[in-house]
């Protein structure tokens, strides 16, 4: 079983220890990258609902190419690897498919489960702080919705505690190399 993570922006100054945890854990992961910074520049801006979509999905994949910096493969597929981690750059992707309203309602946690759903995948959020999916302060006002609606499943870990990312990676290894 292959896995969609979504791995925060937040994190960037901490996205190596965590690209590092999921990759000791050995599960094949589609990663999909958050925006950060680079979508923060773009909120502090008075863009339209459609500039603001697009120029955030570009963030994304700014972040997603310095993810690839720690040493792995980039893509521009929708598909799980076999084995190993792949950074989804998704801006292409989105353009060809653009199947989420164009507003800050949706941000890079619902197009990462709209991802984890496209592929029949569970998906993981990697978050700065620990949090609850049904709180539209943690996730997008989109998201909890929308998960009802797709039904994939879903949960969540803070990036910033490495005991608990261990943990909670070490459970994931136990439980899909158990199968």
């Amino acid at each position: 079983m292959g896995f969609v993570i979504k791995i925060g922006g937040s994190l960037a100054d901490t996205a190596g220890d965590v690209l590092s945890a999921v990759e000791k854990a050995g599960i094949p992961a589609l990663i999909v990258p958050g925006g950060g910074a680079f979508a923060d520049s773009v909120r502090a801006q008075s863009f339209d609902d459609d500039t603001a979509h697009w120029k955030a999905i570009s963030a994304m994949n700014r972040y997603g190419v310095f993810l690839s910096s720690f040493g792995f493969a980039r893509t521009e597929t929708l598909s799980v690897p076999e084995s190993g981690i792949s950074i989804l750059l998704p801006e292409k992707l989105m353009r060809h498919e653009d199947p989420l309203p164009h507003s800050w309602d949706v941000t890079s946690d619902s197009i990462a489960l709209w991802i984890a759903d496209t592929v029949h995948q569970p998906l993981i959020l990697v978050k700065s702080r620990a949090g609850n999916l049904s709180d539209t302060e943690y996730v997008d006002s989109h998201f909890p919705a929308f998960q009802k609606r797709c039904g994939v499943q879903v949960s969540a870990v803070n990036g910033r505690n490495r005991e608990e990312l261990s943990a909670f990676f070490d459970r994931i290894c136990f439980s899909s190399c158990r199968r």
